[in-house]
């Protein structure tokens, strides 16, 4: 009589220690409740936490090596992810820390607009037609006698500005 077939292999075993293996990446809580549940969904059998931990092949605990091992890993993640000293003096700094990043996001929307503004004007200055024969034929027209250069200067720039008002006015 070769008795009950073994349902706890060692294949099965391997299968279960990679299972467990999976938790913390999956932030799946390390616990042997969490072990036994999964191993039930995905591989039909609800194994006990003694059968688990205490089967042995070739004298090593598969499953009970893989559950410490991803054990300690949950807890190191875990320690890594807390900040290491936790006091108010802390939670005013981060408050305030965010509320000089909101400032700062406040007056940098608020630059761009200025910015878009300034380029809009440049542009418009940029892009109306000016006339340069024009003004070539009124300098050339003056007197012929020696002027003041600084006061044809700005004449010129007094016509210009009044034709730009012209052109904007239209």
């Amino acid at each position: 009589m070769a008795g009950r077939k073994e349902i706890l292999t060692e294949q099965l075993a391997r299968k279960i220690a990679r299972m467990i293996q999976l938790f913390p990446d999956n932030q799946i809580p390390v616990t042997w409740e969490n072990v036994m549940a999964h191993s039930k969904r995905r591989f039909g059998h609800g194994f006990n936490r003694q059968m688990l931990s205490q089967k042995a092949w070739d004298g090593s605990k598969i499953v009970a090596e893989a559950f410490s091992e991803a054990k300690s890993i949950q807890r190191r993640m875990q320690n890594d992810s807390l900040p290491k000293h936790r006091n108010t003096p802390r939670a005013m700094l981060q408050k305030r820390i965010a509320e000089l990043e909101a400032r700062n996001m406040a007056l940098k929307e608020e630059l761009e607009k200025v910015r878009a503004q300034q380029i809009d004007k440049l542009d418009t200055f940029l892009n109306t037609p000016r006339d340069l024969r024009q003004l070539l034929e009124h300098f050339c027209n003056t007197d012929s006698a020696p002027a003041d250069e600084l006061k044809h200067k700005r004449e010129a720039k007094r016509q210009i500005a009044e034709r730009t008002m012209e052109d904007h006015s239209d």
